[in-house]
C-alpha cells in the first residue's frame, strides 16, 4: 500500500512525503515509491494513530457500561490504535488469572491493539510479575482495597508504577496534592520512574521531579467548575491554565482520554471517575489546532510520541521506517456538532455534547490495513493484538 501526497506529522516537523506500507510495517518515505495499491492523502495531514494510556473498558460484570468492542469501536473512530487498559474492573485485575482472562476477552473483541494494567494492592505484587502488565496501576484511594505507605513504597520500588495519585475519595484539593507529594518523594529517594495519572492541580505541579512523569485529560484541559460531575473534579479556572502552561513546557508528559463510560443515570447520581472521551478526544484537540491554540506537532507529541516513549511500547507513536503502520488521515475542514447518539461508545452522554467542533478522522490504517473510512468500520473483532514492550520497559 502506497499512501501518497501527505503532510506527514511528528513532534518537531510537518514532511510532505509518501509512505510505503509492506505488510504491517512502513517500509519507506519519500517520493517516487511504488505500490499496487494507492490512497491519495491529497495533502491532508497525517498523523500516528494515537496511543491512550488510560482507559477503562469495563468488560466483566459491567460489560453494560462498555466492553472491548464497543469501547474499540469508539477508539478506532477516534483515532486510537493502541490502547492501555485500566484494572479497576469488576472482578479487579489484581491477580495472573483474571490478568489472562482479561487478556482473552481483548484479544476476541478488541479491534484495535491494546495492553493491560495490573492492579495492586497489599501483598500481591509477586502476584503482577507472573505476568507482563504495561504498568502496575496504584489506586490511593482506596478503590482496589487500603494502599498502605509500605506497598506504596514497594511498588514504586519494584515494578513500573502508574498512580491514581488521591489519598482519599473526597476530591478536596489536599487529596491529591498530598498523594502527589508522596509519590515524588518515594520516586526521588528510590530514583524509580512512577507515573502519575489525570493530574489536576496547579499546586500538584509543584512537585514533579526527574523520576515523575504525568497525564492530564482532555475534560481537566478544557472544563471547569460545575459543568460535569466527574472524579477527580473539575478545577478552578486558575488550575487550568496552570495545566496548560505545564503541557506546553512539558512538565505534563501525555493527554489521555480517561475513557471511563457509565450509565447516565449512575452519573448523575454520583461523581464517578472518568468521561467517555475515546470518540472525541482528538476531534476537540483538532479544533484547538484549526483555533491556533496549539501546534499539530505538540498533539502528535502529547498523545503518540510521549505516550509510545514513557511506557516504552514497540512500534507505536511515530510514522518512522520499521515502525508500526498506525496512521491517521486527518480531515481539517470538516465542521460538526458533538453528538452523543453518534458515539460507538455505549455511553451516550458528554460534557461537550452540542460543541462545535472542527476537524475530523477521515482514514485511519491499523498495521498496514485500512481500518476506518468515511464512518465505516473495516475491521472485525479480534483484530487487536496485545502489544509488545521494550526491555525493562516504562522507564524501568
Amino acid at each position: 500500500m502506497l499512501i501518497k501526497n501527505c503532510r506527514l506529522v511528528t513532534s518537531r516537523e510537518i514532511i510532505f512525503a509518501d509512505v510505503l506500507i509492506e505488510g504491517e510495517k512502513i517500509a519507506g518515505i519519500g517520493r517516487g515509491l511504488k505500490s499496487g495499491e494507492v490512497i491519495d492523502a491529497k495533502n491532508k495531514f497525517v498523523i500516528p494513530g494515537l496511543v491512550d494510556v488510560h482507559v477503562h473498558m469495563r468488560d466483566f460484570e459491567q460489560s453494560y457500561k462498555e466492553d472491548f468492542f464497543s469501547g474499540s469501536k469508539a477508539a478506532l473512530a477516534g483515532g486510537v490504535t493502541t490502547f492501555v487498559d485500566m484494572p479497576n474492573s469488576s472482578p479487579p485485575v489484581i491477580d495472573s488469572k483474571t490478568f489472562q482472562r482479561r487478556l482473552e476477552a481483548a484479544s476476541k473483541k478488541s479491534l484495535v491493539d491494546f495492553g493491560l494494567n495490573f492492579g495492586i494492592t497489599a501483598g500481591n505484587l509477586e502476584e503482577s510479575k507472573k505476568v507482563a502488565p504495561v504498568a502496575c496501576k496504584i489506586y490511593m484511594n482506596g478503590a482496589l482495597g487500603e494502599i498502605k505507605e509500605e506497598t506504596l513504597a514497594q511498588a514504586i520500588k519494584e515494578c513500573k508504577a502508574a498512580v491514581h495519585a488521591e489519598t482519599n475519595t473526597s476530591g478536596e484539593p489536599k487529596a491529591e496534592e498530598e498523594a502527589v507529594k508522596k509519590v515524588c518523594s518515594l520516586a526521588a529517594r528510590f530514583k524509580k520512574h512512577a507515573h502519575i495519572c489525570h493530574i489536576t492541580l496547579r499546586n500538584s505541579l509543584n512537585h514533579l521531579n526527574e523520576y515523575t512523569t504525568c497525564e492530564v485529560t482532555p475534560h481537566h484541559l478544557l472544563l471547569t467548575g460545575e459543568i460535569a460531575r466527574v472524579s477527580p473534579p473539575l478545577r478552578t479556572p486558575a488550575d487550568t491554565r496552570a495545566l496548560w502552561a505545564a503541557l506546553k513546557s512539558g512538565r505534563i508528559n501525555i493527554v489521555a482520554s480517561d475513557h471511563a463510560p457509565h450509565e447516565a443515570s449512575e452519573k448523575e447520581e454520583d461523581a464517578l471517575a472518568g468521561i467517555p472521551n475515546l470518540d472525541i478526544m482528538l476531534r476537540l484537540f483538532l479544533t484547538l489546532v484549526n483555533e491556533r491554540k496549539i501546534t499539530i506537532q505538540e498533539l502528535v507529541r502529547w498523545t503518540c510520541e510521549n505516550p509510545a516513549k514513557i511506557f516504552r511500547i514497540k512500534n507505536k507513536g511515530e510514522i518512522k521506517i520499521g515502525m508500526d503502520a498506525d496512521l491517521v488521515i486527518l480531515n481539517m475542514d470538516e465542521k460538526s456538532k458533538v453528538d452523543v447518539d453518534e458515539f460507538y461508545s455505549k455511553a451516550k452522554y458528554s460534557p461537550f455534547e452540542g460543541q462545535t467542533i472542527v476537524g475530523a478522522v477521515d482514514r485511519v490504517i491499523l498495521r498496514g490495513k485500512l481500518a476506518f473510512e468515511d464512518g465505516d468500520i473495516l475491521v472485525e473483532r479480534g483484530s487487536g493484538r496485545l502489544i509488545s514492550l521494550h526491555p525493562q520497559s516504562f522507564c524501568g
